[in-house]
């Protein structure tokens, strides 16, 4: 690949490399002086040392076999009339008619504030270079450190060609090296690259091998993870788009489900209206001649009246509590003594219909609820529980204290509900077909009515198909407040 990144990292590799190398060629033509200071400051810390030892005590021949040792030349002292004092060179007389270092003692001498100096000068035995250190001691004498140049061109000699063998094998190593580093850090990234042309064609089985915990290798793990989350986000919404499907076909049903449900109010108006209009009619014309006659009709009127009223009511209730603009009013209540109280009004209608009442609800329990709505969940559930428990079967009611909420439950003994239907008969408009004599009784409204109190009180319901009936149910959150 003529732009890959292998080569473009192997040829930045490769540009440092040779950059470090002409440097380091470079400074080594730069040898010799480096090598002339390094050896001055060696002979300017001799002669600090030499000079503090020398107001403490007596130069022993110990240190002076030492300085030497460190400075790798010969070392002079003169006295401040310039005699000789100590020396460990050959030509010391030579050494001290050398004029270039008379002259470096004089400017000291001349120059306060500096006690110190250098000079390069050919000895005067042998005509060759040494670089000679003069220091000025607190006794007034001087300190001359002598070392050969050649010595020091030797050293930077050795140093130079260290140098050239270095760089010569640092370029063929480090070329070498460089080349493997480049193709151990883009493998990894070629094989994200292909997974990634992968993960573009949709196809997700196909994961990148993580062998590290570096950036390489954490950019692979996220590619993984990536790779997984589009798999199952698209997983999803296939299952969504499913979903929709089926949604909108269960949106239709429940279309269907409302224009029946209209039609079905409109036959409930519809007949008592004309039966109200009928024997309002026979009394205007005064066809019931009797009082008992006019007794009757007048109980019928009134009959009829109610069960329009108790219709509108309903549907007047469920579409203010699914407006959103409806607030319940909270009180501590005691649930118990709501629920024992509705149970005692419908005793009489559990007995005519032969059911057995079985309760278990404890002496007190207290929450926080709007009381009126819940009268009506309680009032909803046994009126479905009388309408669809099987005469002779039993009810039981269940109220239960879960420490953060309750659970009130009521079960009827009779015709299960159908498994698919269990979600929707706490739909609007929905009336389940429980069983054939009661697919006209009631406006599918009850349950409806239950679920939108339950959901202003932030709690939750349910419904369960049980052995030989179903367990409909409600929890609320207890959320007392002291007063």
């Amino acid at each position: 690949m003529k732009n890959s990144i292998r080569y473009k990292l192997f040829g930045v590799f490769l540009v440092i490399l040779t950059l470090f190398i002409v440097i380091f060629l470079i400074s080594s033509f730069f040898l010799d002086d480096i090598f002339i200071f390094e050896n001055k400051r060696i002979m300017k810390n001799a002669y600090n040392r030499f000079d503090t030892t020398l107001q403490n005590r007596n130069i022993t021949e110990n240190d002076l076999i030492e300085l030497v040792e460190t400075i790798g030349g010969n070392i002079t002292i003169l006295s401040p009339n310039l005699n000789l004092q100590i020396t460990t060179s050959r030509y010391e007389e030579n050494d001290l008619s050398n004029i270039d270092i008379l002259e470096q003692i004089e400017y000291l001498r001349l120059k306060k504030g500096k006690n110190f100096t250098s000079v390069v000068s050919e000895n005067i035995n042998n005509n060759d270079k040494s670089m000679f250190f003069i220091g000025e001691l607190s006794s007034g004498g001087f300190f001359i450190g002598q070392k050969a140049i050649k010595e020091i061109e030797k050293s930077a000699q050795i140093a130079r060609l260290f140098l050239v063998i270095a760089s010569i094998g640092t370029l063929l190593i480090g070329t070498a090296i460089v080349y493997f580093l480049s193709q151990k850090l883009t493998k990894p990234i070629m094989e994200i690259n292909n997974v990634a042309g992968e993960i573009s064609k949709l196809n997700f089985n196909k994961k990148v091998e993580v062998k590290s915990d570096d950036e390489i290798g954490i950019l692979g793990t996220n590619i993984n993870h990536i790779s997984k989350k589009l798999n199952t986000v698209l997983t999803e919404l296939t299952l969504a788009n499913s979903k929709l499907r089926e949604d909108i076909e269960k949106e239709k049903e429940l279309e269907k489900m409302r224009r029946k449900f209209v039609s079905n109010v409109s036959h409930e108006l519809k007949t008592p209206i004309s039966m109200i209009a009928g024997y309002i009619e026979g009394l205007k014309y005064n066809i019931a001649k009797t009082k008992e006659d006019k007794e009757y009709y007048y109980d019928v009127i009134i009959d009829e009246t109610d069960k329009m009223n108790n219709l509108i009511n309903d549907l007047l209730t469920l579409s203010s509590y699914e407006s959103g603009n409806f607030s319940i009013n909270k009180e501590n209540i005691d649930i118990s003594n709501l629920l024992k109280n509705i149970i005692d009004k419908y005793r009489r209608n559990i007995e005519e219909k032969n059911l057995d009442l079985i309760i278990d609800i404890p002496e007190r329990l207290i929450i926080s609820a709007d009381s009126l709505r819940i009268e009506q969940i309680i009032t909803n559930f046994m009126n479905n529980a009388l309408k669809y428990g099987k005469e002779g079967g039993n009810i039981k009611i269940t109220l239960e204290d879960l420490t953060d909420k309750i659970k009130l439950s009521f079960y009827n003994s009779g015709d299960k509900i159908d498994e698919k239907e269990l979600e929707n008969i706490w739909t609007s408009f929905y009336k389940a077909d429980l069983d054939k004599k009661h697919i006209n009784s009631g406006t599918g409204l009850g349950l409806a009515i239950v679920r939108a109190i339950v959901e202003l009180h932030g709690g939750s319901y349910g419904a369960i198909n049980k052995k030989d009936g179903v367990k409909f149910f409600v929890a609320l959150p207890k959320q007392t407040y002291l007063v």
